[in-house]
């Protein structure tokens, strides 16, 4: 599945797949024009929004609403070699969300992409082309 991320300006890029566009870009302090999210919010995002997909998902399947559906997420760093090293995801519920579909649900959103992906480490390759 291909996706093009290309230099614009400085710090920025913008990451092009099908019709869709996002900026990617540094804060103001980091030398970017905070036009976009950094790298890492972005990646942190993904996960996010595939955590609120699936539980999106799961409470059409069962009727449930999804109205007040969000997550929260927050993430820390390592330094030895520098890396996200935990990452927290709250999924907040409407007030009407039945108890006992809880753990059902953390289940279905623990079977994200996102999830699986940092559970199980793909294969990362890099090549480097000239022209």
């Amino acid at each position: 599945m291909p996706m093009v991320i290309r230099w614009d300006e400085k710090y920025r890029f913008v990451a092009e797949s099908r019709e869709h566009q996002v900026i990617i870009d540094q804060p103001v302090k980091g030398g970017g024009t905070n036009l976009g999210m950094s790298p890492v919010e972005l990646f942190i995002a993904s996960l996010g929004g595939c955590v609120v997909y699936y539980a999106a998902h799961y409470m059409e399947r069962n009727h449930i609403p999804a109205q007040g559906l969000r997550v929260e997420a927050d993430w820390g760093f390592e330094k030895s070699p520098y890396r996200v090293s935990r990452i927290k995801n709250i999924i907040h519920l409407s007030p009407g969300f039945p108890d006992d579909k809880h753990d059902q649900l953390l289940a279905v959103c623990k079977g994200c992409t996102i999830h699986h992906t940092l559970a199980h480490e793909p294969v990362l390759e890099y090549e480097i082309r000239q022209g």
